[in-house]
């Protein structure tokens, strides 16, 4: 039926492609993931294991067995069901040869008959075939220096889809085999293809020549549970033996067996030689010279300040700074990356602003070599790698924006790119390749939930060889004990924090006013200080919770600036997080503009500015939000201030009531337990602040379990942090736009002899126009192009003045 065995499916424009053809095939394919996996191994295999401190397993073992894993791991594409369903995508059933259409009628008829469904996932076949038929197994296991056990799990857990049922939930067991699905299913064992891959095991690994015999290719429903019986007891059994060391082994093969498939995916749109490729991409690496020139352009002329001067020369791998916003702290991280991070990549992460991971959002305002350093190509500009999406959808952006992060030296993103790792999150795990290789600062720790700070720990003591530096506006005596003893565990010790320059810290910046009952924002409390400040040319920034109130004050602000400062032609300015992507952008960049101008401004924000604004306003107007978060807004007030004779600057907190969203009660009542104690003080200083939230902030420090170090053979994400409320979304009305700009790209790529996909062109298109929603309860319903749903047409009220409306 199949004379050639597929790996991934083609579009039509692919199919004329004779490279694409070649490295969708099932020998093509895994013939290129081997050799990534070599590539991968013998750059960073080294680094690697010195990374996790990995002391007692040699380089060899390890990179023979992820060879081994990257071996394995489309194995079971040979079989009936999968191939199927590539086909059936690969086939145009517009095609004008009457004899494909007639094979496509054919395939789709054998797939009907198990009701488009396939009985098992192609990696867990990949494990049966290795594990549960003797004569394979007996011939794998003759792998010179490797774990065949360990480079199984690798192959069976390479899409994260291991340990969960039907439904998306944990499970006891490996998997299940839908009903209504029919009793037997067709392994092409005997195909010539198959042939051809067990000949690649020979050459590759050292496989003996002399090929195992064959299994019968038939194999009812009742052989398949029996074999996910066996499965899973030798997998309980052996991972029951396993120390902490072997643990974080096996976390790493698997992180890198899924690099190799991710870089192996490659070579169809690579003009370079592909090897060559990886190599200068993984090579990208800071060196003193671009971090004294960052450092440099940072200090405009000035010298570091001692604070700094002490984190630069820290001689801890875990270095703490505790300092306030404003300080200087990060030109003092970059100082400490001259001694920490040249070899290496240098991670920057903050906390993301919302409750959903924003991915790789740049978050810096950044300098010019700022800019140089996160967009490293290595006159190697490979924006789109992929020739389609894997068979389980997962969203081709991760994967894009992830080998980003393997093509920078620089890499300024959310926390959950680095720490979502620990749960085996699909970007970070797609950015093992840097993330194996780099230095890292974790700013604003304060801001990390209970979950979130128990993934910093459990990652402290992974990377046990990676260098680390945590800075924070305050750290709880809890959380300083943690981090102790995991540190102690391993047998390092951890300095005292370094506290930021006292001048700075104990300034008098604030006073802090708080309003208790607020009716619509009432005139004489809010909107008279506003209008006041504005006429005197300052600079006021306003922060509310949620997107729908920021719409609303963004809405009165315009009438009452034209009612009431006319001689100024002053438009207040909107900015939150459910922009599309592109239009985030621009207000994000006018925000930053407006207050960097000797000019009146009024801006109106969520509390995406609490990380993602380096600006310094006159007058603050804030809701009441949990400690952490109302330190950070203040962070904006005042924030270039630097003698005392400069002045404190007020801000004004009023109440908030939506049913303790986004944030729950608990969380509210740390900010009104702040707020109570400086409500009509003057002069308020970070460290005054530090201190009492240091004293509000008494939740335990939670154990948090590793799905990447500690689930062993299941290889499912679990949640960084707790859960959110939004989604990733293209607006229905946008989708004719994202077509027709890709097709006019597709027509000018054409006229250079590119023939693209568009398809690939839209989802390039896509990532700029895609836009943060609220979940709305239908949305499982809704179409899907590649990795986006598409809302329904008049569901979700969009302008590119106020963003999205719900």
């Amino acid at each position: 039926m199949f004379k050639v065995l597929l790996a991934k499916s083609l579009s039509v424009e692919e199919n004329k492609n004779d490279i694409a053809r070649g490295a969708a095939k099932y020998t093509g394919h895994i013939s290129l993931v081997v050799q990534a996996a070599d590539v991968l191994v013998g750059n960073l295999g080294k680094p690697i294991l010195q990374q996790l401190g990995i002391k007692h397993i040699d380089l060899d073992y390890f990179a023979t067995t992820v060879r081994l894993g990257a071996y394995l791991h489309d194995w079971g594409k040979a079989n009936q069901h999968f191939q199927e369903m590539v086909y059936l995508k690969t086939l145009d059933p517009k095609s004008p040869d009457p004899k494909l259409r007639d094979y496509r009628k054919r395939i789709l008829a054998l797939s009907k008959e198990h009701s488009d469904k396939q009985m098992l996932r192609h990696e867990i076949i990949s494990g049966i075939l290795a594990l549960q038929v003797p004569t394979f197994r007996e011939w794998l296991e003759q792998c010179q220096n490797a774990n065949l056990m360990i480079a199984v799990w690798a192959a069976m857990g390479h899409h994260l889809k291991i340990g969960i049922n039907q439904n998306n939930q944990a499970a006891e067991f490996i998997a299940e085999i839908p009903s209504g699905i029919g009793d037997e299913l067709k392994f092409y064992t005997h195909h010539s293809d198959f042939q051809a891959v067990l000949k690649m095991g020979h050459k590759a690994l050292g496989l003996p020549e002399s090929l195992p015999d064959l299994p019968p290719e038939i194999w009812s429903k009742s052989q398949l549970q029996k074999a996910l019986i066996n499965l899973r007891n030798e997998f309980i059994q052996f991972e029951s033996q396993l120390d902490w060391e072997q643990q974080k082994f096996i976390a790493a093969v698997k992180a890198t067996v899924i690099a190799a498939d991710l870089a192996g995916s490659a070579l169809p749109l690579a003009e370079e030689d592909f090897k060559e490729w990886i190599e200068q991409v993984l090579s990208l690496q800071l060196s003193k010279e671009d971090i004294q020139k960052l450092v440099n352009q940072r200090l405009k002329g000035q010298k570091l300040r001692p604070f700094q001067e002490l984190i630069a020369k820290s001689r801890r791998r875990v270095t703490l700074v505790k300092a306030g916003c404003g300080t200087g702290k990060t030109i003092g991280a970059y100082a400490w990356g001259e001694k920490w991070a040249v070899g290496r990549k240098l991670f920057f992460s903050y906390p993301t602003t919302g409750t959903a991971s924003q991915g790789y959002i740049d978050y810096a305002d950044g300098t010019e070599i700022e800019a140089a350093l996160m967009h490293s190509r290595a006159d190697l500009d490979r924006e789109l790698l992929f020739s389609g999406e894997s068979d389980d959808s997962e969203g081709i952006d991760a994967r894009l924006m992830a080998f980003q992060a393997w093509r920078k030296k620089l890499i300024v993103c959310t926390v959950d790119s680095v720490l979502g790792l620990i749960q085996n999150n699909r970007k970070p795990l797609y950015s093992w390749a840097a993330i194996a290789q780099s230095a890292f600062v974790f700013d604003e720790v304060h801001a990390y939930d209970t979950r979130l700070f128990g993934a910093l720990l459990k990652f402290i003591k992974a990377f046990r060889g990676a260098p680390i530096l945590l800075m924070s506006a305050s750290f709880t005596p809890e959380q300083l004990q943690a981090i102790r003893q995991v540190l102690a565990e391993q047998g390092e010790e951890l300095d005292e924090p370094i506290e930021g320059p006292k001048e700075l810290e104990e300034l008098k910046r604030y006073d802090i006013k708080y309003v208790p009952e607020v009716t619509d924002f009432d005139e004489k409390e809010i909107w008279q200080p506003v209008i006041e400040a504005l006429r005197n040319k300052q600079k006021v920034l306003w922060v509310t919770n949620s997107v729908p109130s920021c719409i609303k004050i963004y809405r009165t602000a315009k009438i009452k600036l034209a009612e009431q400062l006319p001689q100024l032609s002053l438009e207040p300015l909107i900015y939150h997080s459910r922009y599309r992507y592109k239009d985030r952008l621009k207000k994000h960049k006018a925000v930053i503009e407006a207050f960097g101008k000797n000019e009146p401004v009024l801006a109106i924000t969520t509390q995406v500015c609490e990380m993602s604004l380096d600006l310094s306003a006159d007058f603050l107007i804030s809701a009441m939000a949990p400690a952490a978060s109302l330190i950070q807004r203040l962070g904006r007030l005042n924030r270039r201030m630097t003698k005392p004779e400069e002045g404190a600057k007020q801000a004004i907190i009023y109440p908030w009531n939506n049913d303790g969203r986004p944030y729950d009660l608990a969380e509210l009542a740390t900010g009104k337990q702040l707020i109570q104690e400086f409500s009509g003080k003057t002069g308020i200083s970070q460290r005054d602040l530090a201190q009492v939230a240091a004293r509000l902030h008494s939740e335990k420090v939670e154990q948090v379990k590793s799905s990447w170090l500690e689930d062993n053979w299941c290889n499912r994400p679990d949640f960084l942090r707790e859960g959110g409320y939004t989604i990733t979304v293209l607006l229905g009305e946008d989708e004719t736009a994202i077509w027709d700009i890709a097709e006019q790209r597709r027509q000018e790529l054409l006229k250079r002899g590119i023939n693209e996909s568009r398809m690939k062109l839209f989802k390039q298109e896509a990532q700029a126009w895609s836009v943060p929603i609220r979940i709305e309860k239908d949305y499982y319903q809704w179409e899907r192009r590649g990795f986006y749903p598409i809302t329904l047409k008049g569901r979700i009220r969009y302008s590119e003045e106020v963003g999205a409306e719900q």
